[in-house]
């Protein structure tokens, strides 16, 4: 590669990493820190012995639900994930362990309800705690009461039109709400709910299979709502469940008014949305009417005091190992020992920067892990260094010039380094995907390590030793180094 491109192509690397810590600097972001570094509460989810097999989409609605439950009560960054039959629970920051228990360990509650009126999200509402953005609703509404709740948004439409899947949801302070009477039917009157394509095939529904009272309730309730004007909020019947309005169906306009549904212990949903809102609408169905019983098989505190000394500790081995790594290359290259360790701090900014923007974006947390993981890519990243030096040295006993050499050096070099490091990526993801708990944070750390890695290695190594090589002044400096060690082979060729 010419002089001019490996210029243009080091100043492109130093640009992106001033551009990047530029960002986070200015914005003042920050590594999103997981439990074991700034303490919290952690816990593990067991179902209760005696409910036979556990439904698995059940399973995973319930992670759903609480997941929801501790976003609404403002916990940063939660982990909850389903791990076989358990559900282990993960909630950084959170010192309040009462609320924590009773927030991950209330069973969901199902209920069908009438619609009374519906409210836009700036009307003002006589009710105590009506708004969506309040934080002290009652966690389930008592079944015989009338109550104003939020209307869960379509996440699809919640952005602007034409938005697609992955538009940011509407927050709760722009939710509907609807005011609802009391509950005429509820979770333990339903026996199935399943998605299912129309008869006609023009669309999705639900079929509910109803147990004999819950059945007769069903038809009590929708030949009410049959009377009522079609178009109007208070044909609908709202699926409430966690006190959340999930989906508010009207009753569809042929059924008779004073008669209502009824289809031998059955009902069914029409859904809008299609397939996917149809199941999702199934599973939430099925969640509130079969709740899971569960129980905590672990709950403990982490302080955060214990948290600030991990940190400490992981931050205090990073350092001490990248200076033990410099002080080897300075002693064993010189002076493209230094660049080697430029090529470490490079390595270092890019993989710190990339946590802490993923961090903010996708919700990446960084655990303690996390951090063996970049730590052990440091070791990842003086080898590729050292490699290349080894082998310029290598080319420069074959004879070769200083700058022919490392040319040469660095394609043999990358090819090594590339076999090396998609074995370790490999590695890395396999252990990622089969892995649960904070081993995944130390896969996914490894993996983004040894990716920047190879970047840094094609980019910064190979033009600045490149241009190194090609500066006659620098080529011929003992404190440079490049030829310390080195027997030529033919005093002919030892020209730079």
């Amino acid at each position: 590669m010419r002089q001019g491109k490996l210029v243009v192509l080091l100043v492109a690397v130093l640009a992106t990493v001033g551009v990047l810590w530029g960002t986070i600097l200015a914005a003042r972001l920050t590594p999103q820190l997981g439990l074991d570094l700034q303490g919290g509460i952690s816990a593990v989810l067991i179902p209760t012995k005696g409910q036979g097999e556990v439904d698995q989409e059940v399973l995973d609605q319930t992670v759903h639900n609480i997941r929801q439950r501790v976003d609404a009560i403002g916990v940063a960054e939660p982990d909850i994930t389903r791990q076989g039959d358990t559900i282990q629970v993960q909630l950084p920051g959170v010192a309040d362990q009462e609320q924590a228990r009773e927030v991950i360990g209330r069973t969901a509650q199902l209920q069908f309800r009438p619609v009374l009126a519906a409210y836009p999200p700036d009307a003002a509402t006589p009710e105590a705690g009506a708004l969506c953005d309040q934080r002290n609703d009652p966690p389930n509404p008592a079944p015989g009461e009338e109550v104003v709740l939020c209307l869960r948004p379509d996440e699809r439409a919640a952005g602007q039109p034409g938005a697609g899947q992955d538009e940011v949801a509407l927050p709760r302070s722009r939710w509907d709400r609807l005011r609802l009477g009391p509950a005429r039917v509820v979770g333990d009157d339903v026996a199935t709910a399943v998605a299912r394509p129309q008869q006609s095939g023009l669309g999705w529904e639900v079929s509910l299979g109803l147990k004999p009272d819950g059945a007769k309730k069903f038809q009590e309730v929708t030949a009410q709502l049959a009377c009522e004007p079609v178009g109007s909020p208070t044909r609908q019947i709202a699926i409430v469940l966690d006190n959340v309005v999930e989906s508010n169906p009207p009753v569809a306009n042929d059924v008779p008014c004073n008669v209502g549904i009824q289809q031998g212990g059955g009902a069914v949903i029409t859904v809008g949305g299609g397939q996917q809102e149809a199941k999702e609408l199934a599973s939430i169905i099925r969640a509130g009417a079969l709740p899971i019983q569960l129980e905590f098989g672990t709950f403990q505190t982490v302080s955060p005091t214990l948290g600030r000394n991990s940190l400490r500790a992981g931050l205090l081995a990073g350092m001490i190992g990248l200076a033990l790594v410099a002080a080897y290359l300075l002693a064993l290259y010189r002076g493209i020992g230094l660049v080697a360790v430029s090529e470490l701090a490079v390595f270092g900014l890019i993989v710190l920067g990339a946590v802490i923007i993923l961090g903010r974006t996708n919700g990446f947390t960084l655990t303690l892990a996390g951090i063996a993981g970049i730590i052990v890519a440091i070791g990842i990243a003086a080898d590729s260094s050292i490699l290349y030096r080894e082998r310029f040295r290598d080319e420069l006993r074959g004879g070769r010039t200083i700058r022919t050499a490392a040319d040469a050096a660095f394609k043999v070099a990358f090819r090594t380094n590339l076999t090396g490091n998609t074995v370790s990526f490999l590695a890395a993801a396999v252990l990622y995907v089969l892995a649960v708990g904070p081993v995944r944070g130390f896969a996914f750390t490894l993996g983004l390590a040894t990716l920047v890695d190879t970047l840094v290695f094609s980019t910064y190594t190979r033009a600045a030793f490149g241009l190194i090589a090609r500066n006659p002044r620098l080529a011929s400096s003992p404190l440079m180094g490049l030829r310390a060690g080195v027997v030529a082979a033919s005093p002919a060729r030892q020209e730079a």
